[in-house]
């Protein structure tokens, strides 16, 4: 890319978007299932129930802030892009940890997230936020 920010956003984010959006959908299933689950243990009269409402809420919160961050990245500013890495790279230590207590349940979250987060490191990507702030973008 030999002028960042001229020709809008580069190829590497809406990959990264695609691979966001993904992760909404299946997060916010999640949240939906977990919840499900937790009122039908609940009304069983078992325990652990709250453990169940807290993870759904933060799946939950977790789908909203990848869909915010996904719905803003195109618009160039820096704290969607930096707020997107970090909660992919959550995603990524939380599929690590699913994946060596638990096993394979843990994989595709950590493929979509190690998808993402190529797409948001991606130099064009980080040239053409660094553009798009008045930085001094590198020129490759």
């Amino acid at each position: 890319m030999t002028n960042p920010g001229v020709y809008g956003p580069p190829r590497g984010l809406g990959q990264a978007r695609i691979f966001m959006w993904i992760q909404v959908a299946f997060s916010v299933l999640a949240a939906i299932l977990i919840l499900v689950l937790a009122a039908a243990a609940s009304s069983n009269g078992a325990e652990g129930t709250g453990l169940l409402v807290v993870i759904g809420v933060i799946n939950f919160v977790m789908a909203v802030a990848l869909a915010v961050c996904a719905v803003k990245l195109p618009s160039g500013q820096q704290w969607p892009w930096v707020t997107a890495i970090v909660v992919e790279a959550v995603i990524v230590i939380n599929g690590i940890v699913t994946l060596i207590s638990e096993g394979a349940t843990g994989i595709l979250p950590l493929v979509f997230a190690a998808l993402a987060l190529r797409g948001l490191l991606h130099k064009d990507v980080r040239a053409w936020v660094t553009a798009q702030r008045g930085g001094q973008a590198p020129v490759v």
